[in-house]
């Protein structure tokens, strides 16, 4: 199958667990909650959110890590039709929204709901393995919500910044 990403397209096959794109194999593991799916490519996350409702066909929108991308398969799999999305019962905590891709602790929110971010600005700090991770903005954005509080355990999948 053929998958463009923006105005580059790339080879792509898809077996149960690992998916080749141009050549090169990597091992996958999804993960889903709600419309937002954790996909681990060698074992490293990337937050995904689903357009809601989902397309039938054509190119849609993906909230990859608080970034978009406009993508588009083609070809034999591709043609498979896609699984009809869940209907919505309520407002979902997650539209536009980061997610945690690991378990850790709050140590420090830099941002608070209204504020104008730019892409790289610290969003927050996660302590988790006695390391400090720096979430950071994916791009420009204003923050409609915080949905943590310093010194918060986080769990996989947990919301933690919702995005106007």
């Amino acid at each position: 199958m053929k998958i463009k990403i923006g105005d580059r397209e790339f080879d792509a096959q898809l077996a149960a667990e690992t998916v080749t794109v141009d050549g090169e194999s990597f091992a996958i593991r999804i993960v889903r909650h709600e419309k937002t799916l954790t996909v681990y490519v060698n074992e490293k996350p990337f937050a995904v959110q689903l357009p809601d409702p989902l397309p039938e066909e054509g190119a849609i929108e993906l909230l990859v890590d608080a970034k978009t991308y406009a993508v588009e398969a083609s070809g034999a799999t591709a043609a498979a039709p896609r699984p009809k999305a869940a209907r919505k019962s309520s407002a979902t905590a997650t539209t536009g929204a980061v997610v945690s891709q690991m378990t850790g602790r709050i140590v420090r929110i830099d941002v608070k709901t209204g504020d104008e971010v730019s892409e790289g600005d610290v969003l927050l700090v996660i302590e988790a393995m006695k390391m400090e991770n720096s979430l950071r903005a994916a791009e420009d954005s204003k923050i409609a919500k915080v949905l943590v509080v310093e010194g918060e355990s986080l769990v996989v999948d947990q919301p933690i910044i919702e995005f106007e």
